[in-house]
C-alpha cells in the first residue's frame, strides 16, 4: 500500500511541476492518474485542490471546482481548507465577483489565525487587495496591500515572498495613481520592479508605469514602458491596456499614425462598439478606466 500512496504523491509532484512550467493540461491529466490510484480521503482531498487550482487558472468548469465549498465545511485538514479558500478567493476574483471573493478570502484569513501560520495570510491579503481594487475599495485594498508587506513571517519558499513583495508594492503603486498621488505611485512601482521577475507581473508595472507618466504629460516614459508592456503581455487585458494607453500617448505626441494603429486594435476587442475608435479622438477616458478589469 505505501508503494501506491509513493507513487501517487510522485504524480501530484510531478503534475506541480507541470503546473509550475504552465502545462497546465499535462498537469490535469497526472492528477488524473493519481485520482485513479484511489488515494485516501485526505491525500484525495489534497489532489482535488490541486486540480481546482489548475482549472480556475485555465477559468474552465469542472466537478473539483465544485468540491471546495465542501472541503472548507468538513474541516478535515486546516490546511487543506485554507488552500481551498483561497482557490475559490482567487476564482470569484477573476470571475469580477469582489463580494464573493473578499468573503473567502476573510474566511482563509481566519484558517490561517486557528492554524497559528502567520506566511499563509500574505497571498491572501494581496488578493483581497486586489478585489478592493477591482471594486473601486481603493483605500481598504491599500491597507491590505500594507499588511501583506509587514509581514515577518516567512514563506517556506523565499521567492513566493519576494514576488508577492514585489505585486503588493506595485499594486499599492497603482492605487496611489488613482489617489492622484502620480509621482509616488510610480516610485512604488519602480521598486517594485527590484523583486518582480515573471512575465506577468513585469508587463503589468510597465502598463501601470505608461498609465503613471502619461498622467504626467511625460510622453516619450509613456511610450517606452508602453511598448515594453505591449511586447511582454501575456493575457488580453494587458494587450487592450497596452493598445489603449499607447493610442492615447500617440495621440497626445501628435503621431496620428500611431494613435491609428493603437486604436484600431483596440477596438477588436469591442467588435459591437462600432464607433469606439471615434470616441477615443473626441473623449479621453483615462479617469472612467480601470486597468485591473
Amino acid at each position: 500500500m505505501s508503494e501506491v500512496i509513493e507513487r501517487i504523491e510522485s504524480l501530484r509532484q510531478e503534475a506541480l511541476a507541470r503546473v509550475r512550467n504552465s502545462e497546465l493540461e499535462q498537469a490535469l491529466a497526472l492528477f488524473d492518474e493519481a485520482l485513479g490510484l484511489d488515494p485516501d480521503e485526505e491525500l484525495r482531498e489534497l489532489i482535488v485542490i490541486n486540480k481546482a487550482d489548475v482549472l480556475i487558472t485555465m477559468e474552465t468548469a469542472g466537478p473539483e471546482i465544485q468540491e471546495l465549498p465542501r472541503i472548507i465545511m468538513r474541516r478535515r485538514n486546516l490546511r487543506h481548507v485554507y488552500l481551498a479558500a483561497y482557490a475559490l478567493q482567487f476564482k470569484h476574483r477573476l470571475d469580477g465577483d469582489a463580494r464573493r471573493s473578499i468573503f473567502y478570502g476573510q474566511q482563509a484569513l481566519q484558517i490561517a489565525d486557528e492554524a497559528l501560520q502567520p506566511e499563509w495570510k500574505r497571498i491572501v491579503l494581496i488578493e483581497l487587495g486586489n478585489a478592493c481594487e477591482m471594486d473601486y475599495q481603493i483605500s481598504e485594498a491599500i491597507e491590505h496591500y500594507e499588511a501583506a508587506l509587514a509581514l515577518d513571517a516567512e514563506s517556506p519558499d523565499n521567492r513566493d515572498r519576494q514576488l508577492s513583495f514585489g505585486y503588493a508594492l506595485e499594486n499599492i503603486g497603482y492605487c496611489k495613481m488613482l489617489q492622484g498621488s502620480h509621482d509616488e505611485g510610480i516610485a512604488f512601482i519602480h521598486r517594485a520592479m527590484e523583486y518582480i521577475d515573471d512575465p506577468f507581473g513585469l508587463a503589468e508595472a510597465a502598463v501601470d508605469l505608461c498609465y503613471g507618466y502619461l498622467e504626467l504629460g511625460n510622453i516619450d516614459q509613456a511610450l517606452e514602458h508602453g511598448r515594453r508592456g505591449l511586447s511582454i503581455a501575456v493575457d488580453s487585458r494587458q494587450v487592450r491596456n497596452s493598445h489603449y494607453l499607447l493610442g492615447e500617448a500617440a495621440y497626445k505626441a501628435g503621431d496620428t499614425a500611431g494613435a491609428e494603429y493603437h486604436f484600431e486594435q483596440l477596438a477588436t476587442f469591442y467588435p459591437d462598439f462600432k464607433h469606439l475608435k471615434n470616441l477615443l479622438y473626441a473623449i479621453d477616458l483615462r479617469g472612467l478606466v480601470n486597468l485591473k478589469l
